[in-house]
């Protein structure tokens, strides 16, 4: 089944709704929720002031679909099958997005011709290559479209990021991040783990920005000593500085959120979203104050019954106050 992308709908689940929720995304700031009501195509629901009153049923689970990387008339592809035991996917929707990452993620060690068409005009676009520093501590190196900076940053819940070159192809831009990793020693990911133990227990705003700064001097001077056999081009890489901050470093929100004890796919639950950093989202429960974050991945697939429900009881260390 394809799905066109649409805009967000306000009301796009109710009461009586069986939802499966397939992904977050992010467009001009504003997380949405990428999901399934009823077993129709796949919409956008806004995810800020989203209630999830629901009943989960941890034996029905479907494959999430995927996003089609070569020509497709659609920008998502829903699908039905049954998802690997690992995993949100089926092995075909795991292998379409196997290949596309094969690709791009290693298309600075192959050949053009080794290269589909769709990445080929992919990595023909200006990109950065940024530091993006957790609230936890970790600094990760990634790179991203010109056009997608933003929204990349955002969708992988950076507290704050510096970026710190410019080129004009993603060739360039990949040979430089695997250098920074290699020489060094910069991650490339920062697992969903560590992003949600810094939410709850975030170490101060002025540290992360500062390893941030350490960081980016340290890029800028592996850059300046580049040469044609470390990468292909160096010409057309230029340094930058330009910090970014998340928006909601500046919500009261997120002061003191506390790690939701409960699993999100079983029992029932009554969550009323207020917020989100990047597939986590922060929420309150009917009549109490505390605020709560959990993982929305969790959810991934999971066919869940909305219902007025009573939530199930939470029991929560007191040392988490």
């Amino acid at each position: 089944m394809r799905a066109d992308e649409q805009h967000a709908e306000t009301n796009a689940i109710a009461l009586g709704d069986r939802v499966s929720v397939s992904g977050v995304s992010w467009h001009g700031g504003v997380p949405t929720v990428r999901a399934r009501r009823n077993g129709a195509a796949s919409i956008f629901v806004p995810l800020l002031g989203l209630t999830l009153q629901y009943a989960a049923d941890s034996a029905r689970r479907t494959c999430i679909g995927h996003k089609p990387f070569r020509d497709s008339s659609a920008s998502w592809v829903d699908c039905d099958n049954a998802p690997l035991r690992q995993g949100h996917k089926c092995d075909r929707c795991t292998a379409n997005d196997a290949t596309f990452a094969s690709q791009l993620h290693h298309a600075h060690t192959r050949g053009a011709g080794e290269l589909d068409a769709s990445v080929q005009a992919h990595l023909k676009q200006e990109n950065h290559l940024y530091l993006a520093g957790f609230r936890d501590g970790s600094i990760k190196v990634g790179t991203s479209t010109s056009t997608r900076l933003n929204t990349r940053l955002a969708e992988q819940g950076a507290w704050q990021a510096e970026v710190v070159a410019t080129t004009t192809n993603g060739i360039t831009v990949r040979e430089i991040e695997s250098l920074v990793t290699s020489d060094l020693g910069i991650s490339q990911s920062v697992s969903a783990r560590r992003k949600l133990a810094g939410l709850v227990a975030p170490v101060d705003d002025e540290r992360v920005g500062g390893e941030l700064s350490r960081w980016a001097d340290a890029v800028h001077q592996l850059i300046e000593r580049f040469d044609s056999n470390q990468i292909s081009t160096p010409s057309l890489v230029s340094t930058v500085s330009q910090r970014w901050e998340n928006p909601a470093a500046h919500d009261e929100l997120w002061a003191n959120v506390i790690e939701y004890p409960l699993d999100l796919t079983s029992g029932c639950h009554n969550l009323e979203v207020r917020g989100a950093i990047g597939r986590h989202f922060g929420f309150t429960r009917p009549g109490a104050n505390d605020v709560f974050v959990a993982d929305l991945r969790h959810l991934y697939g999971f066919e869940i019954e909305m219902a007025s429900v009573d939530a199930d009881e939470l029991t929560v260390q007191d040392s988490l106050f």
